[in-house]
């Protein structure tokens, strides 16, 4: 499964973004927004919805206060298929807004970034193991430093249950592969940029780049 990351400053942009793109699925990042209008505009995008408001602490661009934060994601709750929340968030606030996404049968990525390094095999398995607690799919994401760092990632895509939804992801130009062998081990789904100069994170591909490599591996 492949997902288009709109990354659009206003609410309309993203919207534009959603329709042009042959993603399977979307994610919204709110924490791009520069403006505090309605985001229930959002609705009118007809494919399977993200809804994510990153953090600054986390590497993303929201810089208000955790109650702000979560309150957006809440209201995205009206038209998200899914949403994603931080390990690391408060646990009253966080627990509230799975809580809520639970009632409204909106299935939760917990989420965990490192934009500087990749811990060892063992933490990134607590890690998962906490993410996979709490909510419906885990998701990691760390900044390769060298070749064995991107080995950690896959190797935890390689040992997980066939039942479980993980999202494993080593970041950077040395990790890039990551993007390409982890969903053929079983990542749950492939991030993509809508263009070069829209990546949202490093060694990001493009939606068409990934359509075009998972046609060609994915033949029979």
């Amino acid at each position: 499964m492949i997902c288009a990351v709109l990354t659009g400053s206003t609410v309309k942009s993203m919207v534009a973004e959603a329709r042009k793109t042959n993603a399977d699925i979307v994610e919204a990042r709110l924490d791009y927004l520069n403006e505090s209008v309605e985001i229930g505009i959002l609705s009118e995008i007809k494919k399977p919805l993200i809804a994510t408001c990153m953090p600054a602490w986390e590497g993303g661009r929201f810089s208000g206060t955790e109650e702000e934060r979560i309150r957006i994601l809440t209201e995205s709750l009206e038209f998200a298929s899914y949403v994603t929340v931080e390990l690391a968030a408060k646990p009253k606030l966080r627990d509230k807004l799975i809580a809520e996404a639970r009632k409204r049968k909106v299935a939760v990525i917990v989420a965990f970034h490192d934009f500087k390094k990749t811990p060892s095999i063992a933490e990134i398995r607590r890690i998962v193991a906490r993410e996979s607690r709490i909510g419906d799919i885990a998701k990691v994401a760390f900044t390769a430093n060298n070749r064995r760092d991107v080995a950690a990632v896959l190797s935890i895509l390689a040992e997980k249950k066939p039942e479980s939804k993980l999202i494993a992801i080593s970041m950077g130009s040395l990790g890039a592969i990551s993007r390409i062998a982890g969903p053929m081990l079983g990542s749950y789904m492939a991030y993509g940029s809508l263009s070069e100069s829209k990546k949202s994170a490093p060694g990001q591909f493009s939606v068409e780049e990934l359509t075009r490599v998972f046609s060609i591996l994915m033949k029979k």
